[in-house]
């Protein structure tokens, strides 16, 4: 029951939201003649209604759009939620409505497998979160958001989450996801920016372990009474919890000691144990949430008294690899390992004898130490070997980039050149694009692409100019990559010259009839799925050029043509 010296508040609380109730009700017969009154306007509308929107997105001379919302969609109260308005990209807002639910998680399933590259991640994001409406059958608005904040959480995309929390106040209903990010934040030991995320949860949604947090960030304001009269609200709904009740007694002062006992089943429960813990000992191992992992290291709990335990040690690297406990601890634990002058000396045959975690700590400070180049950069990726032994290079990918990026270019040695700059340019795209007007397809026409170029006065002059050489060049041959940017410029609009002749190698180039028909049908966010599975874990520039060439098609026929000038921004363009 409710403690008395708390009833007066709760009554005058049920009170004031029965008058507000009551006041509702007495003006419900004005809205409803309202609604009588505006009925027979209503029922002479269209079916689509035209919604002219100002857009700062646009450029140029463009500075409105409209958008034709049908009202069956109104009326079925289908929820457009993202992040992206449609123009962004080219998309709209009916890019899932020809497509089958079935489909769509079909091929998502497939995706969510894959170990997508930045570009195809990045693709995906766009496409999950731009404003839309849901598809018609097999989907419905609550499985597609449930289906989008899934992945926002296993990619880490806390930031985006928080970007579709704040745009679209119905995500609140979504307990999990206002959980996740509460937990991403609390992980970090960052109450304060946790406490603030419980205000993403709508009122009406209950849920027993963000109904705690609450509680919890009311003690942790000071401000006890309330904490406790929402405390005594949740035990009358049939709330029953021994652990949290101990320590929310505790904390309120209510009794002057709590159980020392440490809950590790949650991030919350075990936040409540270190809190309140006068000796707090914790050693996580391989079933430890990764949300624990990253508290005790960003709360300066990692203790290891044991450097001669080589699964204790592991446990911390396998944790590393999974993103649960910080990379940087891995080599500040590998130095302190103690290793007598010989063995440092010597490192390169001694290390065969170790344990393999000992032989990695050995050969990182022998990196460390060493002022010989050469001899640094064979040990740099001596240990990468011994990462990739135990399947743990995660952990040292950038580690190596950083070693290697502090050596001065000029002193490395000949023979290791080539694979320092395969390293760093995996890690650092820094390039910048260097034009040759003798190849179309690496020619300042790119230019036209690179800058999103929607007025074609530019372009066509620098087409004349290489063109000219490309007539003068006998030997000049056209080819895939050419035709591909030919053609995007036609769909662009630009006039090609009548004696270009290249349609030999067209007809020898075909686009996958499955594709073809989903084009066909404006399944729009369905063929974008086909494409980011199509990319998956490639590099969009390691792409063979037929490939490309279907892709690009694709796209002009959709004019999706932002995407299409992403994709030739990375493919194309030389870069030095």
């Amino acid at each position: 029951m409710i403690r008395l010296s708390r009833l007066n508040k709760l009554a005058q609380f049920i009170i004031f939201f029965s008058l507000i109730i009551s006041n509702c009700a007495f003006s419900a017969d004005d809205i409803w003649k309202k609604k009588e009154d505006t009925k027979e306007q209503n029922d002479q509308t269209d079916e689509e209604t035209e919604i002219t929107i100002e857009s700062p997105v646009l450029s140029g001379d463009v500075n409105k759009i409209t958008v034709k919302i049908s009202e069956q969609a109104i009326n079925n109260n289908e929820a457009v939620i993202g992040i992206f308005d449609p123009e962004e990209n080219n998309f709209n807002l009916d890019m899932w409505s020809q497509s089958d639910g079935e489909d769509i998680k079909n091929i998502l399933k497939k995706i969510s497998k894959l170990q997508l590259s930045k570009f195809s991640e990045n693709l995906l994001l766009k496409v999950l979160f731009t404003n839309s409406y849901p598809p018609k059958n097999n989907l419905t608005s609550k499985e597609f958001l449930k289906i989008k904040i899934d992945w926002l959480v296993k990619n880490n995309k806390f930031d985006d989450l928080e970007i579709l929390l704040n745009n679209n106040p119905e995500v609140g209903y979504e307990s999990g996801a206002i959980k996740s990010l509460i937990n991403e934040y609390l992980s970090y030991a960052d109450i304060n920016s946790a406490c603030e995320k419980i205000n993403f949860l709508d009122k009406s949604v209950q849920n027993d372990y963000l109904d705690k947090f609450s509680i919890y960030c009311l003690i942790n304001k000071n401000r006890n009474e309330e904490a406790e009269l929402l405390f005594d609200l949740l035990k009358e709904r049939g709330f029953k919890d021994k652990f949290f009740e101990n320590k929310f007694n505790f904390l309120v002062g209510l009794t002057e000691a709590t159980n020392q006992k440490i809950l590790d089943d949650n991030l919350l429960n075990f936040y409540l144990s270190h809190i309140t813990s006068e000796k707090f000992e914790y050693e996580p191992n391989e079933k430890t949430d990764k949300h624990i992992w990253r508290y005790l290291s960003s709360a300066n709990l990692i203790k290891i008294s044991d450097f001669e335990n080589e699964d204790i040690i592991f446990t911390y690297e396998k944790a590393a690899v999974d993103n649960s406990f910080e990379k940087d601890e891995i080599f500040k634990i590998y130095l302190t390992i103690n290793f007598n002058f010989n063995q440092l000396v010597n490192a390169t045959e001694i290390y065969k004898n170790l344990p393999n975690y000992k032989a990695r700590a050995l050969i990182y400070q022998s990196i460390l130490l060493s002022d010989n180049v050469e001899k640094k950069i064979y040990l740099t990726f001596l240990l990468k070997d011994l990462f990739d032994k135990d399947k743990l290079f995660n952990v040292y990918s950038d580690e190596l980039f950083n070693i290697l990026n502090n050596i001065d270019s000029n002193e490395i040695p000949q023979n290791y050149e080539d694979v320092v700059k395969k390293y760093l340019n995996k890690n650092l795209d820094t390039k910048k694009i260097k034009f040759n007007n003798d190849i179309l397809h690496k020619s300042k026409v790119l230019k036209h692409f690179l800058d999103n170029n929607e007025k074609l006065s530019r372009t066509e002059k620098d087409f004349k100019t290489v063109y000219k050489k490309m007539k003068r060049n006998k030997k000049y041959f056209i080819s895939i990559k050419d035709i591909i940017v030919l053609e995007s410029l036609a769909a662009d609009g630009l006039s090609l010259p009548k004696d270009l002749d290249y349609g030999d190698l067209v007809s020898q180039l075909t686009v996958p009839q499955t594709l073809e028909n989903l084009v066909n049908q404006q399944q729009v966010g369905l063929v974008m799925l086909k494409i980011i599975e199509i990319i998956g874990e490639d590099k969009i520039s390691d792409l063979d050029s037929e490939t490309i060439y279907f892709l690009n098609k694709i796209l002009n026929k959709l004019n999706l043509k932002k995407i299409r000038n992403d994709i030739l921004s990375e493919v194309l363009p030389l870069k030095a």
